[in-house]
């Protein structure tokens, strides 16, 4: 029998359609650990020293035989060089490549950490201090940019939970261990030197570990010298009255002219902004409602953790009497817990949205600072301890889940100028909830002893025992006898303080829950 032709044989088959191989599976993308452990490294260093320099300052001035105002620009100063680099950072990033940024914020840092101890008098202390925070400015929105950059949006809240990680433990250690080294040693120059090996050793890391894609440029605008010139202004004319009014007198001429001078350069800096071709910072953002209301929030939460930042440490020393190092441990577990819910919540965030996040985060952010409002002579360490650790973890739910939201609808071009104006906003927030903070506690400390005083009468019922008693007590140790009149002076007049604290912190519970129906406006789950 001859061959088939080919066609004959295939004719007997029924036709069938042509196989198709299923495509395999897309892997799912890998979170990049290595990067964010890198840029989280670096936003470790900025809140570090922002922390730990209050704990200094005694030793600063009597080192360099200044006083107290003088040395308050230590802190001072730290805060400008910061507030005026963020700004800017974004554009940097954009033009000379993020990467590039990073590795000088992170190298000046480090330089002008060591500089600091070798400074020679007050001018050169407060000048590398500066300096030292002008390269911090640039290290944060940089590193949260590169995150923007390598993450997927659907992995980026827990990218950032990760990245914010630092922020959070810095604050929370820094003081226990700079207490811990001035007790031990009572020098300063190991304080500045704490950050270090840190910085070194993540500009090491940095070079080896960040992608060198994150050296592309993504704009060549011009540098916006008008916008950075009436920021810088309205930055510095606002923020040096709102600390060192509490200090001179709020009724200084200089203060409210200072004031006035920073609205004008604020107003003119909008203009400039909404109105130039190449802006330094992008405001056209804040049309996105979701970037909006999340930065506005950020700003809250920034000005409500400073506050309780600056003032429970001030409580427990002043008023409780205890060491610093004892004081900055109240701060550990607070700072530990914020650090584990940041990467949980910004999980979740990344599957259910920020609504329900948020709006809880805030409640339990004004609970727990309405806790404190009660604050008391009586409260031990562990008291305070718990009563922090509900507000530290409102503040774990709320600071990945809001930055996420920002950044969430922002593109990869506009990143840079988004990740300034969140981390501007946050540290301006905070500068302007310690400035509130420090006078209105003084205010109320005045009023609340103007009160005791006018009770305290000497006949009524409620003082007459206690003197009587401290009578007796003087009598017993052979003082004087008008040494019961100064022992009851002194007892008022911590009572009376011991309320102002409670009339402080319930100010920034009411300001805090006013902002929660703005959690609202956030979208219930990402499309």
């Amino acid at each position: 029998m001859g061959a088939l032709p080919t066609t004959e044989i295939l004719q007997q088959f029924p036709s069938r359609s042509p196989v198709r191989l299923a495509p395999a599976p897309r892997k799912a993308a890998a979170l990049p650990l290595g990067t964010i452990l890198v840029v989280m490294l670096g936003n470790f260093l900025g809140p570090l020293y922002s922390s730990v320099a209050n704990v200094a300052i005694p030793n600063l001035t009597s080192a360099f035989g200044s006083d107290v105002d003088t040395m308050e620009w230590v802190v001072t100063g730290y805060m400008l060089g910061f507030s005026i680099s963020m700004p800017v950072a974004g554009w940097l990033s954009d033009t000379f490549g993020r990467r590039n940024i990073y590795l000088l914020g992170i190298a000046m840092f480090t330089l002008f950490s060591i500089l600091l101890t070798c400074a020679w008098d007050t001018t050169s202390l407060i000048a590398f201090r500066v300096m030292q925070a002008v390269g911090g400015g640039l290290v944060s929105p940089t590193g949260m940019a590169i995150i923007t950059d390598v993450v997927p949006p659907k992995m980026r809240g827990r990218a950032l939970g990760l990245w914010g990680m630092g922020m959070m433990l810095a604050p929370a250690f820094g003081p226990w261990i700079a207490g811990i080294i001035i007790n031990a040693n009572d020098e300063w120059r190991p304080i500045f030197l704490l950050g270090v090996p840190f910085g070194i050793a993540g500009f090491i890391a940095s070079w080896i570990v960040l992608p060198k894609s994150e050296n592309r440029r993504a704009s060549v605008a011009a540098f916006d010298f008008v916008g950075f010139a009436t920021i810088s202004i309205a930055l510095v004319a606002f923020l040096v009255p709102l600390t060192q009014g509490n200090r001179v007198g709020w009724d200084e001429p200089w203060i409210a002219e200072s004031f006035a001078l920073a609205a004008i350069a604020f107003g003119l800096f909008i203009w400039r902004e909404l109105t130039a071709a190449a802006p330094m910072l992008d405001l056209s953002l804040f049309r996105d409602r979701a970037f909006a209301v999340a930065t506005i929030l950020r700003g809250v939460l920034g000005a409500n953790y400073y506050f309780a930042l600056f003032l429970l440490p001030l409580f427990t020393q002043d008023i409780l009497g205890w060491t610093p190092d004892l004081s900055g441990l109240i701060l550990v577990p607070g700072g530990v817990l914020m650090a584990l819910l940041m990467p949980i919540s910004g999980t979740f965030a990344d599957r259910i949205g920020a609504r329900a996040l948020v709006f809880a985060g805030m409640v339990l952010a004004a609970i727990g600072t309405f806790a404190f409002a009660r604050i008391d002579l009586d409260w031990e360490l562990s008291r305070l301890t718990i009563v922090n650790l509900l507000r530290s973890g409102a503040m774990g739910l709320l600071f990945t889940t809001l930055t996420a939201a920002a950044l969430t609808s922002v593109p990869k071009n506009r990143a840079g100028s988004a990740s300034a104006i969140v981390n501007t906003v946050w540290q301006v927030s905070g500068s302007l909830a310690i400035a509130i903070g420090q006078t209105y506690l003084s205010s109320r400390i005045w009023l609340r002893q103007s009160e005791v005083a006018a009770g305290a009468v000497l006949n009524r019922p409620a003082v007459e025992p206690a003197l009587q008693h401290l009578h007796e007590i003087v009598t017993q140790h052979g003082m004087q006898p008008s040494s019961a009149l100064v022992m009851l002076a002194h007892m008022y007049g911590q009572a009376a303080a011991v309320q102002a604290y409670g009339d402080t912190f319930l100010l920034a519970t009411i300001f805090t829950a006013v902002a929660i129906p703005l959690a609202l406006l956030l979208r219930p789950q990402k499309g």
